[in-house]
């Protein structure tokens, strides 16, 4: 079946709060009719923030003090311990392995510090009530050193921290617990408009919602598998609620079906579209640089990305010809017309993205970092102006996701910074703190910033207790939300957690937006 659109206005149209969504929605998860958002209890999901009281604390806990699981044993025959001796070796594969307790004098944050030297290089893990705060390395230098974990939320009264042995082989002398002096809270001055001075009217007003929100509110977002919706259907069957943002993906060879289904959600839900370029390296089939012996360092190096930019295909194809300009080049930019095709249709129907492309750079993983800080850069200034200035593609928010600050890009060619963050199943989401801190230290605070990529869902209370409140949140789809047979995957998280997000104060579904969006 063929749909032919012409182009509308989508963001002006009125709208009611469930507006058609049964209708748009399809497949087996949907197999009782949801209550709509009226019907949910008002008050069912208002936040419960503990009062924090700030007050100078500082205990230092020595490990021989402690109980311990065996083979572990007080040991005093490593150089530079402190009281009368340590503990080691941390069993591998143990949960609990050295039980710390604590009396917690007032609900606030703290700094943990673990004093620990290993023979050889080891991960471990600690924890709080049995809840993963974090995984840690250790390089087996054979000397005690100070591992400090920052801005732990911790409620008075009596709690217990744990080590748990991954790959073991810790010793360990004392834990410190301090007040967190040096919680980082900054004040942020967002950029007051689109970095693209040419931002069509939909596209700056769609910024200026999320910098109105900006702080206050976190967007509910999920990625999509397919057009046919399952997560976003399972979301709704259990929350009454849809996503406000549906993210979904160029590149895999379905271009022409994922601009179809972002098209279906803007123009019949008037939702937000997210989308993110899964770029195979030219002349390959494949994102990852180990499958790929395409390389763009050199190419890139002898003119500007800007100037490149700005060609047509036949100044491109003389260059190449005449030996200015490398093939490498011109495959580059044949992809990125390509895309640049596939985006246009938004653009003709005045449809904001959400623009996500380069993502996790820093890794080196995929072939756009792997070539090194100097030529993503280049290659990320080379597609800003290719798509703005070239294409005129004038509807995108940029979103720069390069997960460090050596690969960071020109402030006036990103919107928002973000973080694609994935933990291990036994650790709690929370609000990545750290990863907010890093990234507002990053942008210097003039960015918005979001968790582009989650593996599981942010917790709304700890994002109020650590001032902590990203822009939006994208869940990864398949089984960090549903099992194969559809039905909610509840290894990380219950569909309470899901309910309460969807309809808490501070996260705004689909429904919450709509009502803002005027």
């Amino acid at each position: 079946m063929m749909f032919l659109y012409t182009p509308l206005q989508p963001w002006s149209a009125p709208r009611t709060a469930t507006g058609g969504y049964y209708q748009y929605l399809s497949g087996s998860a949907l197999s009782e009719q949801p209550r709509s958002a009226d019907e949910l209890p008002p008050d069912r999901c208002a936040l419960s923030v503990p009062a924090i009281t700030q007050i100078p604390f500082a205990e230092q806990i020595e490990a021989e003090t402690l109980s311990l699981q065996k083979p572990m044993k007080i040991l005093d025959t490593r150089p530079g311990f402190s009281g009368t001796g340590y503990i080691g070796k941390l069993p591998e594969n143990t949960v609990s392995a050295v039980t710390v307790p604590l009396e917690i004098k007032a609900t606030q944050h703290y700094d943990i510090t673990l004093c620990a030297a290993a023979d050889q290089d080891t991960v471990n893990a600690i924890s709080i009530e049995n809840n993963m705060i974090s995984r840690f390395s250790l390089e087996g230098s054979g000397n005690f050193t100070k591992i400090t974990f920052y801005g732990i939320f911790l409620e008075e009264g009596q709690r217990t921290l744990t080590l748990d042995g991954i790959d073991g082989g810790l010793d360990i002398d004392y834990i410190l617990i301090t007040d967190d002096k040096t919680e980082y809270r900054p004040e942020f001055a967002v950029a007051e408009h689109p970095c693209n001075p040419n931002a069509d009217a939909e596209t700056e007003k769609l910024y200026q919602f999320l910098r109105g929100q900006w702080g206050k509110t976190i967007l509910t977002g999920q990625y999509a598998s397919n057009s046919r919706n399952p997560e976003l259907n399972l979301i709704y069957q259990i929350t009454g609620q849809l996503p406000a943002i549906r993210f979904g993906m160029l590149g895999t060879g379905h271009d022409r079906e994922q601009i179809n289904a972002a098209i279906d959600w803007s123009v019949y839900m008037h939702g937000i579209v997210g989308l993110m370029w899964e770029w195979n390296a030219p002349g390959t089939d494949s994102v990852y640089a180990e499958d790929a012996d395409f390389s763009f360092h050199a190419a890139l190096r002898r003119i500007k990305p800007e100037k490149l930019a700005a060609m047509t295909p036949e100044e491109l194809q003389e260059a190449v010809e005449s030996g200015a300009v490398a093939k490498e080049v011109q495959m580059l930019l044949n992809d990125i017309d390509e895309t640049a095709g596939s985006l246009q249709k938004l653009a003709n129907m005045r449809i904001p993205v959400l623009w996500r492309p380069l993502h996790e750079a820093s890794g080196e993983w995929y072939w756009w970092g792997a070539s090194g800080r100097d030529a993503y850069q280049k290659l990320w200034v080379l597609l800003y102006h290719r798509l703005t200035d070239y294409h005129k593609l004038n509807n995108l928010i940029w979103i720069w996701n390069g997960q460090s600050g050596s690969y960071l890009v020109p402030e006036d060619t990103y919107d928002i910074a973000s973080a694609d963050v994935y933990l291990d199943e036994r650790m709690e989401f929370g609000s990545r703190y750290e990863q907010f801190v890093s990234l507002a230290q990053i942008t210097g605070a003039r960015k918005m910033l979001a968790l582009s990529e989650c593996s599981a869902l942010p917790d709304p209370e700890m994002m109020q207790v650590d001032a902590s409140v990203w822009s939006f949140f994208g869940l990864w789809y398949g089984d960090y939300l549903m099992k194969p047979d559809g039905t909610l995957n509840d290894a990380v998280y219950t569909s309470n957690d899901l309910y309460n997000l969807y309809n808490s104060e501070l996260a705004l579904s689909l429904n919450d937006f709509l009502s803002l969006y005027q």
